[in-house]
């Protein structure tokens, strides 16, 4: 074999095969277009086409011209597959071009495979490379943190440890303090129990009291004052008294001092060297006086608080006091049960009434009601009339009505200041109406204030003569009502047969006081 021929199993390279197939593409998008220019009768079958193998050797060819390079290839047990034309005449009458194409395409394949896995591997290990210089540091990392970790944990075990022992220490003492607390509070709710129980008691004590004391004669209290300013005015007296003893003893104390002091003095010499002849004579002091209680009137009256005594001593006064009290009230009583049967009779005819009264009212409004609509209808019977009239002429009623008018109004005319009313009443009305609009100018230019005074004047004035006039029918019902009273206190009374339904007063009821034995709720749980 020529060393110029090429080894037909040599891979091409990745920019040959694609090129081959970027050719192969173009190539039937060309034969596409052209057949789609063609008519029916000038288009070709597939048959006509190069085949695989002719395009192979026409791609051998050329890379022949272009590198005129030749290698041997040797097979094993047939030596060198010659590359020439004719050798691959004589191959491809041996080999089908499919088969050589599959094969073609498997060892590509085969060897892109290759390729990509081999670069993989790479890869790889690169990144192995770098997984172990990396998990080596946080081996060394973790060493460290384990070393500092165990630090760590020896002064927190010793912490803890610390920790614990004060806070057993401090469990222990807020145990004897909440023992302490629920001892407390044990004597703080007996304490406040017995102190509930004794203001009762003393409630219950001051309202006796009180009660005996509206029961007791004003005598007593009167005769009780009279012995307690006794007793003030005696120990008044008795201050008195030692005030002026004490006075005297002072004075005493003075006089013999002094008396003391003038012998003392005359007795000494008055001149050094000299004797006396003569004896001294006694000091000249004057005595003192005697001491004035009324000096001591000044002194207040003082009170010893002490309780004024019960008139009641045993529980059978109060008995008595109730039993003369309901004998003598006996009458009364009777009296006080027949008012009562009265007021409840009264009672029930008010009811009785009301109810008429209402039944008439609703009846009256009704009444009222149809009337007001009857008035209605003559009103305007009456428009109809009085147009009637006014065509027709007036007659006596009429003129009545119109010199009452005329009245009226000259008399209103004469009240607003226009003099005398004698005009005519059309006339009167016009300055009236002029006036009074005026008058309405006027007030618009008044300030609101002071108009809204008067109002509030006018309106007091108005429900003034409206209260006296209710004050004055109210008084005449009253005395009414009162005349009448008294008309029935005047009768006899009605005597009733029988015997009488006496109530008799209820007897004292007596207090049980009811201990309760409050437990607390902890010891209660607890125990």
């Amino acid at each position: 074999m020529d060393d110029e021929e090429r080894n037909p199993f040599t891979l091409p390279s990745d920019e040959e095969v694609f090129k081959m197939r970027d050719e192969e593409k173009r190539r039937k998008k060309e034969y596409r277009e052209t057949q789609s220019k063609l008519k029916v009768w000038e288009k070709t079958t597939r048959g006509k086409l190069p085949t695989g193998a002719e395009r192979l050797r026409q791609l051998i060819g050329e890379e022949a011209a272009a590198k005129p390079k030749t290698r041997k290839a040797k097979v094993k047990g047939e030596g060198s597959l010659a590359k020439q034309p004719d050798a691959l005449e004589r191959r491809g009458e041996r080999e089908c071009m499919a088969d050589f194409l599959a094969k073609k395409k498997e060892m590509f394949y085969t060897q892109l495979s290759l390729d990509v896995k081999r670069e993989e591997i790479q890869k790889l290990q690169d990144k192995a490379t770098q997984k172990e210089e990396a998990l080596r540091r946080s081996e060394q990392k973790l060493e460290e943190d384990a070393i500092r970790f165990d630090t760590f944990l020896k002064e927190n075990d010793k912490r803890a440890h610390d920790a614990v022992k004060e806070a057993e220490a401090a469990t222990k003492k807020k145990n004897d303090k909440v023992q302490e607390i629920k001892r407390l509070n044990q004597q703080l709710q007996a304490v406040s129990s017995e102190m509930s129980k004794q203001r009762e008691a003393l409630d219950d004590c001051l309202k006796y009291r009180e009660f005996l004391d509206g029961l007791t004669p004003e005598v007593h209290f009167e005769e009780n004052k009279k012995l307690k300013a006794e007793r003030q005015e005696a120990r008044r007296q008795r201050r008195i008294a030692k005030r002026v003893e004490a006075e005297e003893t002072r004075r005493r104390d003075d006089y013999e001092h002094e008396l003391a002091a003038a012998q003392a003095a005359a007795a000494s010499p008055k001149r050094k060297g000299k004797k006396n002849k003569v004896a001294p004579e006694s000091p000249k002091v004057k005595p003192p006086d005697p001491v004035d209680a009324a000096d001591f009137e000044d002194e207040p009256l003082t009170s010893s608080d002490e309780e004024c005594p019960m008139y009641f001593k045993q529980p059978r006064q109060l008995l008595d006091i109730f039993e003369e009290l309901e004998e003598q009230n006996l009458f009364l009583i009777q009296n006080c049960q027949e008012t009562e049967r009265q007021v409840e009779e009264l009672k029930q005819h008010f009811a009785d009434t009301r109810t008429e009264t209402d039944a008439k009212a609703t009846s009256q409004r009704k009444q009222i009601r149809e009337l007001n609509k009857a008035i209605d209808e003559e009103e305007a019977k009456k428009e109809k009339l009085e147009l009637r009239m006014a065509s027709a002429g007036t007659d006596s009623a009429q003129a009545e009505l119109l010199r009452k008018l005329n009245d009226t109004t000259a008399r209103v005319y004469e009240q607003c200041g226009f003099g005398d009313g004698g005009g005519q009443t059309l006339t009167m009305l016009a300055d009236l109406e002029a006036r009074l609009e005026q008058l309405l100018d006027h007030v618009e230019t008044l300030p609101p204030d002071y108009v809204a005074k008067a109002e509030k004047y006018k309106e007091k004035k108005r429900r003034e003569r409206n209260r006296i006039e209710a004050q004055k029918v109210a008084d005449a019902e009253r005395e009414e009502r009162n005349r009448k009273s008294v008309e029935r206190s005047m009768q006899a009374p009605k005597k009733r047969t029988g015997r009488m339904v006496m109530h008799r007063s209820r007897p004292p009821r007596k207090k049980v006081d009811v201990e309760v034995d409050e437990v607390n709720d902890d010891d209660k749980y607890l125990t």
